[in-house]
């Protein structure tokens, strides 16, 4: 069971459900094969002799960056839910959005045109808000009075 599904309200049903799209691992993928690339090329040379290693080091990174990214595909969640959109991504660090669906204001969505052909691209949702300084002024009087009742005075 995800966090989506842990998540629901009662009454709450799941509409639609995805994931990060593969097309996040061409980057690293295409940084380990400049550095096996790269090492390839620098193998021969003689002087000096560990110059090769430097083609391992960026195909190691190309590797962690790609570690990082399976990480956040295999623990990202997107669902589209009776009543709200939520948007969960990692495991240590956690990102978590959860919208109601009355509040979404516009979905934008940007595509070039690889995500085009690999049907992927970036989604921009926006809320309707509440007023910043109203929620802040809130904030503080609660913060304010929740201090007040601990000193009981």
């Amino acid at each position: 069971m995800g966090y989506v599904e842990r998540h629901l309200l009662p009454g709450e049903r799941v509409l639609y459900k995805t994931r990060l799209h593969w097309a996040v691992f061409i980057k690293p993928a295409l940084l380990v094969l400049a550095g096996v690339a790269l090492m390839a090329l620098l193998r021969p040379v003689r002087d000096p002799r560990w110059l090769w290693m430097v083609g391992g080091a960026v195909a190691l990174i190309g590797l962690g960056w790609g570690f990082v990214h399976y990480v956040e595909v295999m623990t990202s969640e997107f669902a589209v839910t009776t009543s709200r959109l939520i948007f969960k991504v990692g495991l240590i660090s956690r990102y978590t959005t959860e919208l109601l669906l009355a509040k979404v204001e516009s979905i934008g969505v940007q595509q070039g045109l690889v995500g085009r052909v690999l049907n992927y691209g970036d989604l921009t949702v926006t809320g309707t808000g509440g007023d910043p300084i109203g929620f802040r002024n809130h904030v503080q009087q609660a913060s304010i009075g929740s201090a007040g009742g601990s000193t009981g005075a």
